[in-house]
């Protein structure tokens, strides 16, 4: 697909990165210059390799360099500490890393902690600079040839976390991700006059899906951002003169609130879409207000990718919808007892779609608990109106979400746990203005302790965002008879 759109818009800007602009000529050129690099490895069909990159070139030509060869992309998120790569490497079966220098200590140590292989299974790729500078690999005189890749063989595994906290793999296929990519191009209407702006990790199923391949497969010109910066970004999107902004709620907070030092020109943007927690429709009426256009709502999951956009011309109407599903895509409403409920009523919204996963593979009871008669069951509580229109309520599972980002409160409880001070620890989420949740913790010290001393001891062992930015103390926990702490509680009430 890639080279089709490639032969369509040889000299059209694929990718602009570090003020330069890189071609679809010179993108499959350096795709094919991984695939040199790569098979010099052994690399083949169903080799599973891990992207630990930042969002760029280099993440978009290694992408398409594994799936053109038939492995199995494992992108992570490189804001990881080595403990959590470590965690999924071994499940993935992951036989090699490509990542950058800057990453390198990181990337050794979990790949020797997992599976036991040393730093020549991790591949540095270095970050073009320019569309002239000589690429690093060998480029052979031909495109590797790639062994025949199974249509619904693996293309990609993404990792989401199961109420118990363990972690679950989640496998894609080639046909899942180009029946998604298809169905969001056409109902986003994405073209080569499209600039996208790739504001959301790669790694992350929402940027990896809506803003990188999506733009790419489509002709599009896509603009990542390493790091998310109000002011930097604002800037991109009025000299670039982004048209499609992809991002989560906070992002559009945040841009809704600067106070810009001279007056941004925002009119190029014709497309703005929230999705990995839901929006506000104050936030998408406080960006109209500052830059004349809504902020829309896009439903997805990792299992099923995109599932639904909110595209209606009467949008004030509708601010609290995530719109109707892609064509092809089913949505029912469920009761508890697994039978479909009729538009109006609150249940969970079950999906049914070519793009979806089927199972937690190695993970008996889990599947059987989300996959059932051809439905993923989200663990979404919502309702349809007589339109068709989904209304997203709210969560069944406990796990917070910080920026799009699920975190596991148990993993972070556990670290927390280890501080010397500490006798007993809970996290929870607490809601923002913004859509997405805050992480509180809540500790029993077993002797004076300060805020600082926790946040102090969490970084490095685990990502910035599941780093708590809420810590209190109390003299006690909350908790049934039973025991059970009283979580809901804890997210609510006021410190004792």
């Amino acid at each position: 697909m890639l080279e089709t759109t490639a032969q369509k818009f040889l000299d059209h800007p694929a990718i602009i990165e570090h003020g330069h602009v890189f071609s679809y000529r010179w993108l499959v050129g350096a795709v094919h210059a991984v695939t040199g690099l790569l098979g010099e490895t052994g690399v083949g069909l169903g080799t599973r390799i891990a992207l630990v990159l930042p969002n760029g070139a280099a993440f978009v030509r290694s992408f398409f360099a594994v799936t053109h060869m038939g492995g199995i992309v494992l992108p992570l998120n490189p804001s990881l500490q080595e403990p959590e790569i470590t965690s999924v490497l071994g499940d993935a079966k992951v036989s090699l890393i490509l990542t950058v220098p800057e990453l390198r200590d990181r990337c050794v140590g979990a790949l020797r902690s997992s599976v036991g292989l040393g730093e020549d299974s991790v591949i540095l790729l270095k970050e073009p600079r320019h569309p002239s500078e000589a690429l690093e690999e060998r480029i052979p005189a031909k495109p590797w040839p790639p062994e025949r890749a199974v249509p619904h063989g693996p293309a990609v595994y993404l990792y989401s976390s199961g109420s118990t906290g363990r972690p679950k793999r989640i496998e894609r296929s080639h046909f899942n991700l180009l029946y998604e990519t298809d169905r969001l191009v056409a109902a986003l209407r994405l073209s080569p006059s499209d600039r996208v702006l790739g504001a959301v990790a790669f790694s992350h199923t929402n940027g990896l899906m809506r803003s990188m391949i999506a733009s790419v497969l489509s002709g599009a010109t896509l603009i990542p951002v390493r790091h998310f910066e109000r002011r930097s970004v604002g800037r991109i999107i009025q000299e670039h003169a982004v048209t499609v902004f992809v991002g989560v709620p906070f992002m559009f907070a945040m841009l809704a609130e600067t106070r810009w030092p001279r007056p941004v020109d925002f009119s190029s943007l014709r497309l703005c879409i929230s999705s990995s927690a839901p929006l506000p429709p104050e936030i998408s009426r406080r960006f109209y207000e500052r830059y004349g256009i809504h902020v829309r709502q896009l439903y997805g999951t990792t299992e099923t990718g995109t599932i639904s956009v909110n595209l209606s011309p009467s949008l004030e109407d509708s601010l609290h919808s995530v719109g109707t599903p892609l064509e092809g895509i089913d949505v029912e409403i469920f009761s508890e007892d697994r039978h479909m409920l009729a538009p109006g009523e609150v249940g969970e919204i079950g999906i049914s779609s070519p793009a979806a996963a089927k199972e937690y593979p190695g993970l008996l009871r889990e599947s059987k608990a989300a996959f059932c008669n051809g439905y993923f069951l989200t663990g979404d509580i919502g309702r349809r109106d007589d339109t068709g229109r989904i209304y997203l309520i709210g969560r069944k599972s406990l796990f917070i979400n910080r920026g799009g980002y699920k975190v596991n409160p148990y993993e972070v409880e556990e670290l927390i746990q280890k501080h010397p001070k500490v006798r007993e620890a809970v996290v929870v989420g607490v809601d923002t203005e913004y859509g997405d949740q805050k992480i509180r913790a809540v500790i029993v010290p077993s002797e004076p302790c300060e805020e600082r001393e926790i946040i102090e001891f969490c970084r490095g062992k685990i990502a910035d965002f599941k780093v708590p930015s809420i810590v209190e103390f109390r003299t006690q926990l909350p908790k049934a008879s039973t025991g059970k702490i009283l979580r809901r509680a804890l997210q609510t009430s006021a410190p004792s």
